[in-house]
C-alpha cells in the first residue's frame, strides 16, 4: 500500500526474482567510504546497519582461519571484506562483479570475486563453508532446490553451510502484522492526515520475495543432503519498525523499546541457520 504525497492511495505489488538483480549490481560503485579502511569500516559498522554488525560477529565465531569459504550474493562485500581483513580466507561470488571490486582491493588487498549464478551453475573448486546472505528471500520453491543442489556440489563433506533467509518467518503474528495490521494503519495514517490537511508519504509493499517457516527451510536443507546444526535469531525490533506509529512510539518513549523488542522476537528479522554436508 502506498499513500503518494498527493494523499492517493495507491496498491503497490512487487516480485522480484535473483536475475533482476543482476540489473542492480552496478549500484555498488565506488563513493566516499573508499577513500581508507577507516571510513569504509566507520560508514557500514557505526551501528546504522546492525545486520552487518550481527552477521560478522556471527560468521566468525562459527569460521575457521585457515578454512576456505565461498560467500554466494557478496554485492558490495562488506562482511567478507572485515573478515578478510582478520586474516580469513574467503572468496566472494555474485551475478555480476561490482564497480567497487578494484577499489576494494586497493584497499584490502588481492581477493577473488567470482561471477556466479548460483541458480544455473557451480564451480568445480570445492569448500570448507559457503555461506549465503539475506538472498533466499527471493528464492521460489524451484530457486531453493537449484541453489541447495549447487551448493552442495561446492561443499567438502563435512562442509559447513549458513543461512540468513533475509525476512522474518512466516508465522501468524507475521501474518497479523503485514496482512492486517500494516493495511489498518496505512488507511488510519492516511485518514488523520486527510482530516489536518496534511500531505505525507507512507508505505507499505507487499509481496517483495518470499517468506518461510523455520521448518520448512531445515527441511529443504535436508532433503538435499544438509544436516541440520543450529539457528540463532538475532533483531527483534526491524520488523515491527516497519510501522510509523511503532518507530514513533520508540523515539518518543524509548522505555517501550523493551516491551517491542519482547513482542518481535516471534518475528527477528535476522535468522541464521547452520548446516553440516553429510
Amino acid at each position: 500500500m502506498l499513500i503518494n504525497r498527493s494523499n492517493k492511495i495507491i496498491k503497490v505489488n512487487k516480485n522480484k526474482n535473483y536475475n533482476d538483480f543482476s540489473q542492480e549490481m552496478g549500484g555498488y560503485g565506488v563513493n566516499e567510504y573508499y577513500e581508507n579502511k577507516e571510513t569504509f569500516f566507520k560508514f557500514y559498522y557505526d551501528g546504522k546497519f546492525k545486520r552487518y554488525l550481527i552477521w560478522t560477529d556471527y560468521l566468525k565465531s562459527n569460521l575457521k582461519l585457515d578454512s576456505r569459504t565461498l560467500s554466494i550474493g557478496s554485492g558490495n562485500a562488506v562482511n567478507e571484506l572485515n573478515l578478510i581483513s582478520s586474516n580469513f580466507n574467503i572468496t566472494c561470488s555474485d551475478l555480476e562483479i561490482p564497480q567497487c571490486y578494484e577499489a576494494s582491493k586497493k584497499l584490502f588487498g588481492q581477493f577473488t570475486y567470482l561471477k556466479l549464478n548460483i541458480l544455473e551453475h557451480s564451480v568445480e573448486e570445492k569448500f570448507d563453508n559457503i555461506y549465503c546472505l539475506s538472498v533466499l528471500y527471493i528464492f521460489s520453491d524451484k530457486d531453493f532446490e537449484k541453489f541447495f543442489i549447487n551448493v552442495n556440489k561446492m561443499l567438502e563433506s563435512n562442509g559447513t553451510l549458513i543461512l540468513e533467509h533475509g525476512a522474518c518467518e512466516d508465522n501468524l503474528l507475521d501474518f497479523f502484522f503485514e496482512e492486517i495490521y500494516l493495511v489498518i494503519e496505512s488507511y488510519f495514517v492516511y485518514y488523520l492526515s486527510k482530516l489536518f490537511n496534511k500531505k505525507i508519504g507512507f508505505k507499505i509493499d507487499n509481496n517483495f520475495g518470499y517468506k518461510r517457516k523455520n521448518k520448512e527451510i531445515i527441511e529443504f536443507a535436508e532433503k538435499f543432503g544438509f544436516e541440520f546444526i543450529s539457528l540463532n535469531e538475532y533483531d527483534y525490533l526491524s520488523e515491527l519498525e516497519r510501522s510509523v506509529l511503532i518507530r514513533k512510539t520508540i523515539k518518543y518513549l524509548p522505555f517501550t523499546k523493551k516491551f517491542f523488542a519482547l513482542l518481535g522476537k516471534n518475528i527477528s528479522y535476522i535468522r541464521l541457520f547452520k548446516f553440516k554436508k553429510i
